[in-house]
This record gives structure tokens, sequence and C-alpha cells, in this order.
């Protein structure tokens, strides 16, 4: 009967350890993400938002959206135009990446 008991206290005990790893472990990851886990995703995105697909995407859309606005017939929708440029391209840094300097003026008139 003592071994039982004593047998059973020992699996009690494991099971125990074993659960309060599990939580221990995953408040772990829980910081992990909190911390190195975001720094690693910004850094991927700014790495992203410095390649080349992305940036020459970007001067393309401002293109595009250049050309509505000019063929626009009237003010609400230049300013739907505007309002849609100065979304897309909040944190896309057009004085690095765009060169045409009536592009980059229109942008940021639409963006200020």
């Amino acid at each position: 009967m003592k071994e039982i008991g004593k047998v059973l206290a020992i699996f009690i005990l494991v099971v125990g350890i074993l659960l309060g790893s599990a939580y221990g472990l995953g408040w772990i990851k829980v910081n992990y993400t909190e911390t190195v886990g975001k720094a690693q995703k910004n850094a991927e995105r700014t790495v992203y938002q410095e390649s080349n697909s992305f940036t020459k995407g970007k001067t393309q859309e401002a293109i595009k959206y250049y050309k509505e606005w000019q063929e626009a017939d009237s003010p609400e929708e230049k300013q739907a135009i505007e309002n849609i440029i100065s979304m897309s391209f909040a944190d896309f840094n057009e004085d690095k990446h765009i060169t045409d300097p009536k592009l980059l003026s229109w942008i940021k008139n639409a963006k200020y």
C-alpha cells in the first residue's frame, strides 16, 4: 500500500512538473514573440521595403495614380485619388526612390 502511494505521488509530481514546464515554456514563447520575434518581423519588413521589386512597384503605382488624377474630371475624383496616395504612400520614402521631379512634387502635395 505504501509503494502504491509512493508511485502515485511520484506520478502526480512528474505530471505537475511537465504541466508547469509547458506553462513556463509558453510564457517564454510569448515573451520571445513580443521582443525578438517583433524585432525580426520589423527587420524583414524593412528589407522588403528596400527591395527593388517593392520600390519599382510603388513607383509604377504612383505613375498610374498620377495619370488617373490628370484624367479625372471632377475635383471630387482628384481628391479621392489624392486620399488614396496619402494612405498608400504613408510609409514610403518617395525622396529616395522617385526620381521624376513632377511626380515627386505631386506625391508630396497629395501626402502633406
